[in-house]
């Protein structure tokens, strides 16, 4: 069986590592039912491994620059959506490009919860932007987190994105291309 785990881990981590992967949280993507089926069997043996729980609540834990890999399976395992929906254009944002990094909780329902701003770059500013990831996050669900029968809170992530608002004139008309984009 743990043959079977490191193999599979192996996997998806040389496959994540060769699409570039970086090591936030991706809340803009989702894992295929098929790949999070074969993955669930082994989130409550590498709670150990890749969080660190006190009380109702775990965090990530932190990883070496060389031990990218590992964290990889981690935020593969913990931090990344099992369901994103489409999302509606929200009134009032800023049309164009903004880089948007924030931290953020994933509560024991498996939703996004206290959204924290960062930083932002481009046309949104820092309360925009908390409107928009908050609009967002709403339509975002995880695998709850369940270790021995009971659930947890995955506290302290973080994310960075980057929202185009407008259509494809205001995009380039303001701001540069960039290869991580959620078009709205």
């Amino acid at each position: 069986m743990s043959q079977k785990y490191l193999v599979f881990l192996s996997l998806f981590m040389f496959s994540s590592l060769a699409l570039g992967v970086d090591l936030n949280c991706s809340i803009d993507k989702q894992l295929s039912q098929d790949n999070f089926q074969k993955m669930k069997q082994f989130r409550e043996q590498a709670s150990s491994v890749c969080l660190k729980c006190e009380g109702q609540e775990c965090e990530m834990k932190s990883w070496k620059k060389e031990q990218a890999g590992d964290a990889v399976i981690c935020r593969l395992l913990f931090c990344t959506a099992t369901n994103v929906r489409p999302s509606r254009l929200i009134e009032g944002l800023s049309k164009g490009r903004t880089k948007i990094y924030f931290n953020y909780n994933i509560n024991e329902e498996g939703k996004i919860k206290g959204v924290n701003i960062k930083s932002t770059s481009g046309k949104m500013n820092d309360r925009q932007a908390y409107k928009y990831i908050t609009s967002f996050a709403k339509k975002i669900s995880y695998e709850p987190l369940v270790i021995s029968g009971e659930a947890y809170q995955i506290s302290n992530l973080s994310a960075e994105v980057v929202a185009n608002i407008g259509g494809k004139q205001d995009i380039n008309k303001y701001n540069a291309a960039d290869s991580k984009l959620w078009t709205n």
